[in-house]
């Protein structure tokens, strides 16, 4: 007997052993069928973003989770949107289409012959986001402070608006969320204004905390109620490095070496915190999700300012009369200019040069000739876009003053950038480098890994080396409905009274007199 029980509890222990050794075995990696089975996605927006600052702080070891999604993930740059500012980008984000088919071009429209134009808000965008669809569709949604979605949309799930926000338009849908997060800390994310010198301090950590508390209450809503689409937009990154880059850069004419430490290091951490938020979001993120990363635009610094009063001096004596509707950047209105008028105004732009005899300008776009857009917004925007060289700003300027000079006092010393940072990261996901990705990609990428079909109206080129070899014979593109479907014409839009609440948000932001 004591033989025979003895080999019994040999017997149990080799199976034991066996069972030990098949759980610490690797899991065999999914099949491609397993690969292309539709899943939840993620979309993390870093507002300004930028890919050269990621690697740098990347190989100084401040940035894990961002080193992790380069190692194990597909990273690249994501191309901006003409002009390259917030709204009309993340409104491409959301639409899929293009400004001239979502007919959000700034902050603000053109109004009969009203100068300053109409604010923006979610009631002037011309084409359907893809909340929409997939609430349509049956679909689960969660939108988190996406810019240009006051009032908020009714959708299948919720959605807290972004910035700019009408006067009396409620913040959430369903309405009944905004107390439920007002009450736990949420402020809306509007601009705290250029901050006055020696307040700089206190206006970072203003900035930090509403960052902060934005972000705890978002990804709590967001994993704890998992929807299918998820999508929240962090801003924090645009702000501070509109007016904290003068500390990062000493090349700066506003450079100060006896700043603050807090203050020179306010972009590096802003970035750390950005890398705790993906890290969050990674940890957090089902086995069968998909996240994408990206940002809006990126950055660089702002040194010197372009006169726009002396570029339009300029054009007046060929016969033009430009105006713009920006404080700053490169969008000029040629009201009833003909072709040959704006590519003549275009050339005079690729010809500015400044005091070293350099081009002012790196690029020029007529937004007329050079959209792809479907839609009916092309009316609304500027006839030609103008990109700065590096390390200058198309600033106000004054009449028979210089081209170049300094920056007007408050003026923003870091500026928009061209490309963005953008990651790819999940079960269907090919690692390596991105290439050729635009931001009308983004959320056809998101429909297709859901398993919905691709509107035909979205002016994407879905990039297909995000994915595996044979993917897509495995679960091959679909897309639905016709070009035109779902586009507003500008005269569909409501009919609203300038909005004084939206001019005093701009006006803080620097975007407005």
């Amino acid at each position: 007997m004591t033989t025979l029980h003895s080999g019994r509890r040999i017997a149990l222990l080799f199976a034991a052993l066996a069972a030990v050794s098949a759980g610490c075995a690797p899991k065999a990696p999914p099949t491609l069928a397993e690969r292309a089975q539709p899943g939840p996605v993620f979309v993390l927006g870093f507002d300004g973003l930028t890919p050269e600052l990621v690697e740098r702080f990347e190989g100084e070891g401040l940035l894990p989770n961002f080193a992790r999604l380069r190692e194990k993930g597909a990273v690249g740059r994501v191309q901006s949107t003409v002009p390259m500012i917030s709204p009309p980008a993340w409104a491409t984000v959301s639409t899929g289409g293009l400004p001239g088919d979502h007919g959000i071009w700034g902050f603000w429209l053109p109004e009969g012959d009203d100068p300053r134009g109409r604010f923006v808000d979610a009631t002037r965008r011309l084409a359907p986001a893809v909340w929409e669809t997939l609430s349509a569709a049956g679909r689960t949604v969660g939108v988190v402070n996406v810019p240009i979605t006051c009032p908020p949309d009714e959708v299948n799930g919720f959605l807290i608006g972004g910035f700019p926000y009408p006067a009396g338009a409620p913040l959430t849908y369903p309405p009944e969320l905004e107390e439920e997060i007002t009450k736990k800390g949420y402020e809306r994310d509007a601009w705290l204004g250029p901050p006055d010198a020696g307040e700089e301090l206190d206006w970072l950590h203003a900035m930090r905390r509403k960052g902060e508390a934005r972000r705890t209450i978002a990804l709590d809503l967001l994993f704890r109620r998992r929807p299918d689409f998820s999508f929240v937009v962090f801003t924090t990154p645009d702000r501070i490095q509109h007016h904290m880059w003068k500390f990062l850069d000493p090349e700066h004419p506003l450079y100060r070496a006896d700043a603050d430490d807090e203050l020179k290091n306010a972009i590096r951490d802003v970035y750390v915190w950005c890398d705790d938020i993906l890290g969050e979001v990674l940890g957090k993120l089902p086995d069968d999700g998909t996240l994408l990363v990206l940002a809006d635009h990126g950055f660089g610094p702002a040194y010197a300012g372009i006169s726009k009063a002396a570029v339009m001096e300029r054009a007046h004596a060929g016969g033009v009369v430009p105006a713009s509707r920006a404080l700053f950047g490169g969008d000029f209105y040629l009201a009833g200019a003909d072709s040959a008028a704006r590519a003549g105004f275009a050339g005079t732009l690729r010809g500015l040069t400044g005091p070293d005899g350099k081009p002012l300008v790196s690029a020029v776009y007529e937004t007329g000739r050079d959209t792809k857009a479907r839609g009916y917004g092309g009316d609304l925007g500027p006839d030609v876009v103008a990109d700065e060289a590096e390390g200058y700003l198309f600033a106000p300027g004054r009449a028979g003053g210089p081209l170049t000079g300094p920056l007007p006092p408050k003026a923003f010393s870091g500026w928009h950038r061209r490309y963005g940072y953008f990651a790819a990261w999940g079960r269907p996901i090919e690692p390596g480098p991105v290439r050729d990705c635009g931001l009308a990609d983004v959320p056809a990428i998101a429909l297709h890994v859901l398993g919905e079909p691709i509107p035909r109206r979205y002016a994407q080129n879905l990039p297909r080396h995000l994915f595996p070899d044979a993917y897509f014979v495995e679960r091959p593109m679909e897309y639905s409905g016709d070009p035109t479907e779902g586009l507003r014409r500008p005269g569909d839009l409501p009919a609203e009274a300038i909005d004084d609440d939206l001019r005093e948000q701009l006006r803080a932001l620097g975007y407005v007199q």
